[in-house]
């Protein structure tokens, strides 16, 4: 072990002080950026783990924000296959996934774009009030792919209980090909229970521009 690891509590202890500094709004802007430098150098798993905390940082600065987050971006993605499976893996257990989602596309493909997509969605509850935002995130996230697997991930939340989330489910659907979402989207024209005029409004636009049967 070196002198100055040695002062610094070792590499373990050098870790710990990076980690907390790189998530950190209070410190200065060139303080996170070494930081991060210093922990992607690092490359073991626990170092890249701490890197991809700097995406669940939110500054007020937003320029100053998506240029910190694009540094982490990159240097991620410089780990390759290496670097897109330890944010995947983070993103599981995080709110803030769009990092990681195009990092994954970068590296990966589309294809593993959606999977994870799909991932992070299975995990969200229908029947669940608290923090919808993720919820419809992930939706409209999946609006802009086109997979065979997106209609049947996103038909249960046409009957979420936030606007939002439905609303964005539908557009998730209706970007689709094919008309498999009809069989899905019609019930949802079709539900009493729908109060929002929006999405109503919507829903028979998408089958009239789809040409699709209008249920009863």
């Amino acid at each position: 072990m070196a002198f100055f690891d040695f002062l610094l509590g070792g590499p373990g202890g050098q870790l710990k002080r990076h980690a907390r500094r790189v998530a950190n709004r209070d410190a200065q802007a060139e303080d996170r950026e070494a930081s991060a430098h210093w922990l992607a150098e690092s490359g073991t798993d626990e170092a890249l783990t701490a890197l991809c905390g700097r995406f669940g940082l939110q500054l007020e600065h937003g320029m100053k924000d998506r240029k910190e987050k694009d540094i982490v971006f990159d240097l991620l993605a410089e780990h390759g296959i290496k670097g897109a499976a330890i944010a995947r893996r983070w993103a599981t257990q995080n709110p803030h996934f769009h990092h990681v989602v195009r990092l994954v596309e970068k590296v990966e493909g589309a294809d593993a774009a959606v999977l994870l997509l799909l991932e992070l969605l299975s995990t969200e509850q229908v029947d669940n009030e608290f923090k919808p935002e993720k919820k419809r995130d992930l939706l409209i996230s999946l609006a802009e792919r086109r997979s065979a697997r997106i209609v049947a991930a996103a038909a249960p939340f046409l009957v979420d209980f936030d606007e939002g989330v439905r609303h964005a489910a539908v557009e998730a659907i209706a970007a689709q090909e094919g008309d498999e979402g009809a069989e899905h989207l019609a019930p949802a024209l079709a539900n009493p229970k729908e109060e929002s005029t929006r999405i109503k409004g919507r829903l028979v636009e998408i089958f009239q521009q789809r040409k699709w049967p209008m249920p009863a």
